[in-house]
């Protein structure tokens, strides 16, 4: 018991690091002031026939960059086809509960010419508009933020340092086009596979915070799809699944068990820190995390063991 122990510490320790590591190198999209005059087309994949798209279409419109076309999947219609139709040299792939900030295209195009990028992934904002929304939404970003520099996805060619967001993709069209990678344009796990794909070939990428420039509402918000993406995160691995539970969540719990109270301001102290600081990263509100982290963490031990069983379950089916 005692080196289970010692090795939550030591796990609690490395996750504080990796948490302060992007807390200080701040890896937001930044407010560039700059302006670009490329044509950028802006796609809208839909989970279902009967979107609203009303919120995201005005947002579009109050942009200040001008040379935009919009493109909404309609049923039926493939990736490659909505692609096939675009016009643009930049392919912007955002969903329909999204909100974009008046600059946010210009600072994307700015980005991705910086660096010569192949794909810039933007992590929105999720907006929280009640008790199970604040409970669920905040996970990804917590295991995200815990474990993977996000700084070492641009400056690392290594698979292991990979991580997209489908809520927000923006894409060289041309590179999208040649490469072909609408192929793995998949709902649940297509962001991740592109990126790998793309890393693969030896191109640039990289994965940013949206620093309030994108939101999104998480309208149909539901544990299945949040145990998914929380799966996702961690290789959609059940194995290493079951192993980071045991050291999150009831590793903390033994140790609360067996240490004196006293030893238990290094691992409290450090999940406040943690707390705090991925607060502050992703726009969400401190106080709430850190007062329901109790609560968020029973729905994270919850969510794992469900994605964990529906995985395995595919696989013995298949």
């Amino acid at each position: 018991m005692i080196e289970f122990l010692y090795a939550v510490l030591l796990f609690l320790v490395l996750r504080f690091s990796v948490t302060l590591f992007n807390f200080l190198s701040n890896p937001k999209l930044g407010h560039y002031g700059k302006h670009f005059n490329d044509r950028v087309s802006v796609l809208v994949l839909l989970p279902n026939s009967a979107p609203n798209t009303d919120r995201l279409a005005a947002a579009i419109a109050a942009q200040d960059y001008k040379d935009l076309e919009l493109l909404i999947q309609k049923p039926g219609m493939s990736v490659k086809e909505l692609v096939g139709r675009s016009t643009g040299k930049y392919l912007l792939f955002l969903t329909e509960n999204s909100t974009i900030q008046y600059s946010f295209i210009n600072n994307l195009i700015y980005r991705t010419r910086t660096f010569n990028l192949a794909l810039l992934s933007i992590i929105p904002n999720y907006k929280n508009t009640n008790v199970l929304s604040r409970c669920l939404a905040p996970l990804n970003d917590f295991v995200l933020l815990n474990i993977l520099p996000l700084r070492l996805v641009r400056l690392s060619n290594n698979q292991a340092f990979v991580s997209a967001n489908s809520d927000c993709l923006f894409f060289d069209a041309f590179l999208y086009k040649q490469h072909g990678w609408h192929q793995y344009h998949q709902p649940k796990s297509g962001a991740l596979e592109i990126m790998k794909a793309i890393k693969r070939e030896k191109l640039p990428v990289e994965v940013l915070l949206g620093n309030r420039m994108i939101d999104v509402v998480e309208q149909d918000l539901n544990s299945k799809a949040t145990a998914t993406k929380l799966l996702l995160l961690l290789g959609n691995q059940p194995l290493i699944a079951g192993i980071y539970l045991l050291l999150v969540i009831v590793g903390p719990l033994a140790i609360g068990i067996y240490f004196d109270p006293m030893l238990w301001m290094l691992p409290v102290g450090l999940i406040f820190l943690s707390r705090m600081m991925i607060s502050f990263l992703t726009a969400q509100s401190p106080l709430w995390n850190v007062l329901l982290h109790p609560l968020q963490m029973i729905c994270l031990f919850v969510l794992m063991l469900k994605a964990m069983a529906l995985q395995i379950l595919t696989a013995i089916k298949h």
